[in-house]
Parts: C-alpha cells; sequence; structure tokens
C-alpha cells in the first residue's frame, strides 16, 4: 500500500511540536489528513494557509476532541490506513496509547507511526520517562492482529531550549542544567522528526514494518548551546551549572512537572551516542543542527 492510493492519515497530536511539521509536509504535498485535536480553530490557523481554498474539503478534516473522551475518535477513524500517535499524560500515560491504538486497528488502520522516547533505550525502569514509553510499545505490540507499528524514538527536543531555558535568558542571560559544561547532549530538532513520520507515510507500509527509529540529529555541550544563543541573540548568554537540588525545584515549581519527570530531567547521564547514522536516509538530508535551529527560532527568546 502506498500514498498513491490517496490515503488519509489520521494526526492525533497534529497540531503539537512534533505533529504540525509532519502536517505541513503532507498537505504541502496535496496528501489529505484529518486532525484530532481539541481546538478546531488552533488547527484551522496553524494550516489553513497551506492549503487553497478549493481544497480545503479535501485535503484538511479537523475532529474536535480529546484523549479523555475517544468517542469522536472512533466515530471519525473509519476509512484512515495509518495514524500519527502523540499522546501527553505522566500518568495513565501507556493506558491512553494501548487504548487508542486497539482502536485504531479495529478500525482499520494498517500502520500506527508512535512518537516514543529515546529513553527507551536506557536500561530497565532506571527512567520514569523511558518506563512509561516502554510500557506503552510493548503493549501496542501485543494487540493481536494488529498492524504495522512504527516507534520513533527521539532524543532531546531542541524546543525544550524554549520550554526550560526561555525566562532565564530573558531575565537573566543564562541557561541551567546539571550537565558538566563540556558534557555531550543528544538533540533532535521537532522539524526532523516530523518530516521523518511524514517520509514514513509516504512509504508502503511493508518497508517500515515494526521498525524502531531512535532519532540523534546533534551533539552539543551545554557550553556551545550557550555560545550559539549568544552568536544568534546578539548579546552574552551563559551556562550555569545547577544542583540536583535547585534543577528540581525549577522544574516541580516553575514548570510545573509532576515528580517523576521531573526526577528524571534533573538527573545528568553521561550521554556518548553519535548522531544516528540512518536519519539521513529517513530525512532524504542531512538533520537540521541546533546551531541552525536556534537561529531559525531565536525570536522565541527575545
Amino acid at each position: 500500500m502506498t500514498i498513491g492510493e490517496q490515503e488519509r492519515i489520521y494526526f492525533i497530536g497534529g497540531t503539537g511540536n512534533t505533529g504540525a511539521p509532519a502536517v505541513k509536509e503532507l498537505l504541502k504535498k496535496k496528501i489529505p489528513v484529518t486532525l484530532y485535536a481539541r481546538s478546531p480553530e488552533k488547527a484551522q490557523n496553524l494550516f489553513s494557509s497551506l492549503v487553497a481554498k478549493d481544497d480545503i474539503s479535501s485535503l484538511l478534516t479537523i475532529v474536535q476532541g480529546d484523549l479523555e473522551d475517544l468517542t469522536p475518535f472512533e466515530e471519525s477513524i473509519q476509512g484512515h490506513t495509518r495514524l500519527f500517535l502523540v499522546a501527553v499524560d505522566f500518568q495513565n500515560y501507556a493506558k491512553k496509547v494501548i487504548g487508542i491504538a486497539e482502536k485504531a486497528y479495529a478500525a482499520g488502520i494498517k500502520q500506527v507511526v508512535h512518537i516514543s522516547s529515546m529513553s527507551v533505550s536506557h536500561s530497565w525502569r532506571v527512567s520514569f520517562i523511558g518506563s512509561m514509553h516502554r510500557v506503552a510499545e510493548e503493549s501496542v505490540l501485543a494487540i493481536p492482529d494488529r498492524g504495522s507499528y512504527v516507534a520513533l524514538r527521539p532524543s532531546r527536543f531542541m524546543s525544550n531550549n524554549i520550554l526550560f531555558d526561555r525566562l532565564s535568558i530573558q531575565h537573566s542571560n543564562v541557561i541551567v542544567d546539571t550537565a558538566k559544561p563540556d558534557a555531550r547532549q543528544e538533540w533532535i530538532s521537532n522539524n526532523d522528526i516530523g518530516t521523518v513520520a511524514a517520509n514514513i507515510f509516504q512509504d508502503p507500509v511493508e518497508k517500515h514494518g515494526d521498525a524502531v527509529y531512535e532519532l540523534i540529529g546533534d551533539l552539543v555541550t551545554p557550553e556551545t548551546r550557550a555560545k550559539y544563543l549568544s552568536q544568534s541573540l546578539g548579546k552574552p548568554i551563559r551556562y550555569v551549572k545547577q544542583t540536583v537540588e535547585e534543577r528540581y525545584t525549577v522544574l516541580t515549581k516553575q514548570v510545573g512537572l509532576p515528580h517523576g519527570p521531573a526526577f528524571d530531567l534533573m538527573q545528568s547521564r553521561e550521554e556518548s551516542s553519535n548522531v544516528s547514522s540512518g536519519i539521513s536516509l529517513l530525512l532524504g538530508r542531512q538533520p537540521e543542527t541546533l546551531e541552525q535551529w536556534i537561529e531559525e527560532n531565536k525570536n522565541n527568546f527575545l
């Protein structure tokens, strides 16, 4: 089965920072998509400019709904053959993923592309985030008579620079973490995650089967990250190494994370991996570097 048969791709998480790039890639190629979104207005504003007025009804369908009540999803998934799946729920993550996947396969979905996490590849149960994603992956693989299941395992999102460091840059001209200044850290562009997903959807389902793709696009130290930010923002940005206590307080009190993911993220694991060797094949180009991403997104830090 190929995209040439004019399949319609269903997106859960299509307005987020990994899903939106995939939706844009497909719409630009006039591949029809259906978006499951809490806010249809947000979805319309994000993507309507990419579609000619005459093509809106055939290329872009928006279904209002959330992950707490999947009734709208069950009523609209019929007739689709592929599903992009992102779920955000630190308490019931695996339950949400398995519930969606079961309903999707039962409705005829032939391929699920799931945004999982690089931390699944860590040792068993040493990571809260890794454990919840691993349980979700194993649960989907255990569904009887299911279709293809492709797990994308991205490393640290480049958009985390905005989530975690925007305020400290704006108020104090610093970025913070618990890592050593010269520790190499794994990064992946959100655009690249979306592009990989979009490319998989354009391939025959059989090509990727039940593949797992780890996505590391760049390796950058905190000191070098500060240098890139300094260059793009035109002012000196310093890296400040925090204690685990300080970092945990920031993640729980300022960012609002619960204990499990905050405890995960305040730790600094040594990362000595290389850029994913096959990522250029999945992208059809070289991956975006952190330096490029920062320059492209510098207005978010001003």
